[in-house]
């Protein structure tokens, strides 16, 4: 025997054996157990990332109810007692309004005339149209909003030549 070891050697790797067996069941019941859940449920843990749009594009049709989505506008109206509020956007010397339901970031406290951006998920309303259920409401008093503009379709001309070069397409090397 080895000085400082009591027990048999067969027994220490009898133990140590049957730790890596439960060790290893229980990685295997936590994989089985996520498998049913989002076979059972059909749930993804995190919603898709939200898109920024311009204003003038929500109220146009394309986007798909409960499609998250960030916008942008000042705010125009703000009607407690119906938990909505209306953000406005020029655009080709055009007014676009934006309804904007405020039931989950109340309690509100709203600046009339203040640019704000909001994101949240895309309701279709028999009264309103097309509206915004906010997550998110924040004041962004201040904000260069053509340099917003310019910066959301900066973005999305990035994302379009990362799909093109990702999806096998030969894109020229100073793509601009």
């Amino acid at each position: 025997m080895y000085p400082g070891i009591t027990k048999p050697l067969a027994s220490s790797s009898l133990y140590i054996s049957i730790s890596i067996y439960l060790f290893l069941f229980i990685i295997y019941f936590n994989q089985c157990v996520r498998f049913i859940f989002k076979r059972l449920c059909n749930i993804t843990m995190l919603p898709a990332a939200a898109i920024f749009h311009l204003p003038w594009e929500v109220n146009c049709g394309k986007l798909q109810e409960g499609e998250s989505v960030r916008t942008f506008g000042r705010l125009v109206c703000y009607q407690p007692e119906e938990s909505r509020a209306t953000l406005s956007a020029q655009h080709a010397s055009k007014e676009h309004r934006v309804v904007v339901n405020t039931q989950f970031v109340e309690p509100f406290n709203p600046i009339v005339g203040a640019q704000y951006i909001v994101l949240g998920e895309i309701e279709n309303e028999e009264e309103a149209g097309v509206m915004v259920r906010a997550r998110v409401l924040n004041c962004v008093d201040g904000v260069n909003i053509p340099l917003l503009q310019k910066a959301i379709t900066e973005q999305r001309s990035f994302f379009e030549e990362r799909k093109c070069t990702q999806g096998g397409a030969s894109q020229p090397a100073d793509a601009t």
